[in-house]
């Protein structure tokens, strides 16, 4: 009888606090439903506005060419104005120590544009573009090797489907032979 005294006080506790947390009369002071479900302005994900790949139209800037490039890759890319007299060139600055940029770090998701799994994934082995049945664009991208193997498939330039491919399996290790001891030899008497 205790226990369920303690558990009907907790409920009501914790219902008459939900209420005070919140407004509980309306204009015209009647009572209103709690909304027990709905979610508050504090639970929101602080997530970055880049986390939302759907987002936006899909510009020519976001498609890959023939090869497999993209136009803000190669912008990206271009080799950088001469250094200043006394700086250290970049290729000897790997060498010394002093870290290179970092590539772009992240996983690959649905709705992400084929320049951003490029950026990621690198340049694919193989490369397919032509129209669907809609006459929307649809690229076909396949990853053999790195860190993110698979065929990507995509539909007006942004990622649609991921498929696995058959990855050969690593060779195994090649197990040393051992010699079997042979017996001491005795000499004859």
């Amino acid at each position: 009888m205790q226990y369920r005294s303690v558990v009907l006080s907790a409920v009501l506790l914790s219902a008459t606090l939900a209420g005070c947390s919140s407004n509980l009369f309306t204009d015209d002071n009647k009572i209103q439903p709690m909304k027990f479900f709905e979610r508050r302005d504090w639970a929101a994900t602080g997530a970055p506005a880049e986390a939302d790949f759907n987002s936006g139209p899909v510009t020519p800037e976001d498609l890959v060419d023939a090869n497999g490039g993209c136009a803000a890759i190669a912008v990206a890319s271009a080799p950088p104005p001469a250094p200043p007299a006394g700086a250290i060139p970049a290729s000897e600055a790997g060498a010394q120590g002093i870290p290179a940029a970092p590539p772009v770090l992240g996983g690959i998701a649905l709705g992400m544009t084929e320049c951003q799994v490029v950026q990621r994934a690198g340049q694919p082995g193989n490369i397919q573009i032509s129209a669907d049945a809609g006459n929307e664009r649809a690229t076909v991208l396949t990853y053999m090797s790195g860190n993110w193997p698979g065929i990507y498939r995509f539909g007006g330039g942004r990622l649609r489907e991921v498929e696995r491919v058959a990855m050969p399996e690593p060779p195994k290790p090649v197990k040393p032979v051992k010699k079997k001891k042979a017996a001491p030899k005795t000499a004859a008497r």
